[in-house]
């Protein structure tokens, strides 16, 4: 289909010129004429004639360029871009050319608006299909997207903020080397990038399992940007990912010493603790749920009028030593725990209305109750039931102020009130979670 991009000005412009004109070569006229009915191949020969006669001037590269563009326009979006390139190109030679002569007439004037306006409309053209959230777009207007912005950018190449979204798409199409690659374009080339470039490119790379390049690609953020707070937690997550606690905890504690009172420091750096604990609490859950299993087939075992004794002790004492594995992680758990704990405290001394460290602070004594159920369903022993049920109370009890006082400073955050709705289920408050659950949505 058809499609006219140029500006209404530029078919003016070319009237005038074919009324008005005196110009010395007839090939030029021919080439107006031509543009004014569409006939861009006329336009071409035409002004291919032009520039052999008269290599000098701009006008027939000016003419070349925009035949080259209208017949892009009429080709499908993923025919375009070649013709594009090429309009790039003439009208570039144009205009070096018209500087070289002094000359500063309408068809000079007019290059950059020509070039601005198809690079607009392939540029909406993309966004158009796209849902807001580009990820969940469906697979056909990702790839119609990508023909616009690569047609975009072909007019237009140096729109960062075409390629911004270019990226996007075949990063959201699942073609991680070209977003990387072009993420690379706009940081390194174009030399037109922001925060959100970097963390778009260490996004790309984590996402190709090379955590290690991420690293990088942060810490030269984090030279750019040392007073952005995230980089260093997205460096303590990458760490992480690699199984590299120490550094992770290195990277974060550099914040504290550059400004130990500062109780947003505090709080990444408890949070960055925190992360710790709940990988090490995951492994104490499948480390249950492994006893769970064996103490199963332990019981069906037992069962068999013919069962073997020796299976039996094997099973056992691999539930044993499971367990075991268990506490020395739970151990480690609490330790950390502790350890976020106390520095959320003193966060919270020097900023005690911080919804942030409350729901932080919040979470880590429920999570430290969830430790004491997990073991409270896994012994037979009542009194040990017991005093594990009381110490999760214990938990969730403290957990509780923190999480009303965080709904409190926030009460249009929903996931305070989630948290305070299934506290006060785990405590028997049914009145409160009722309460809670209605303002959570749930």
């Amino acid at each position: 289909m058809k499609t006219n991009f140029f500006p209404q000005v530029l078919t003016a412009f070319v009237m005038i010129f074919v009324v008005a004109s005196c110009a010395v070569d007839p090939n030029i006229e021919t080439a107006r004429l031509a543009l004014t009915i569409g006939d861009y191949e006329e336009v071409m020969e035409a002004a291919e004639a032009a520039i052999e006669s008269n290599p000098e001037s701009g006008h027939g590269y000016y003419y070349m360029g925009i035949a080259h563009l209208g017949r892009g326009g009429d080709k499908d979006p993923d025919q375009r871009a070649e013709d594009y390139e090429k309009g790039r190109e003439y009208l570039m030679e144009a205009k070096s050319r018209y500087e070289q002569e002094g000359v500063s007439g309408d068809e000079y004037d007019n290059i950059p608006e020509v070039i601005i306006d198809i690079w607009g409309y392939e540029h909406n053209s993309g966004i158009e299909p796209l849902t807001d959230d580009i990820v969940s777009s469906s697979e056909d207007s990702l790839k119609l997207s990508r023909h616009h912005f690569s047609n975009a950018i072909a007019i237009n190449p140096d729109s960062s903020q075409t390629y911004n979204l270019l990226a996007e798409v075949n990063f959201a199409l699942g073609d991680l080397e070209e977003a990387e690659r072009i993420t690379r374009h706009i940081i390194y080339e174009l030399e037109d990038a922001d925060l959100f470039n970097y963390y778009r490119l260490a996004l790309y790379l984590m996402e190709d399992d090379r955590d290690a390049e991420a690293i990088d690609v942060l810490y030269e953020a984090r030279e750019l940007y040392p007073d952005e707070i995230e980089i260093v937690q997205e460096i303590a997550n990458a760490y992480l990912r690699l199984g590299k606690s120490d550094e992770a905890m290195e990277a974060v504690q550099e914040l504290m010493e550059r400004d130990p009172e500062n109780p947003q420091y505090r709080l990444v750096y408890a949070t960055q603790i925190y992360q710790i604990v709940q990988d090490i609490d995951e492994n104490i859950r499948d480390l249950y749920n492994e006893v769970y299993d064996i103490n199963s087939d332990l019981r069906q075992e037992a069962r068999k009028p013919d069962y073997d004794e020796d299976k039996i002790n094997e099973m056992s004492a691999t539930i044993e030593q499971k367990l075991e594995e268990a506490e020395d992680l739970i151990e480690e758990s609490f330790r950390f725990s502790e350890e976020a704990e106390n520095e959320l405290l003193l966060a919270l001394e020097s900023d005690p209305e911080n919804a942030d460290i409350h729901a932080t602070l919040g979470i880590v004594y429920q999570n430290r109750a969830a430790v004491y159920q997990d073991k409270r369903n896994m012994t037979d022993d009542m009194d040990e039931a017991d005093e594990f049920d009381a110490l999760a109370k214990e938990y969730l009890e403290k957990s509780l102020p923190h999480y009303e006082k965080a709904a409190e400073l926030e009460p249009d955050d929903p996931e305070h009130w989630v948290a305070l709705f299934r506290v006060y289920t785990n405590l028997g408050m049914d009145e409160k979670a009722a309460e809670a659950r209605e303002k959570a949505g749930i």
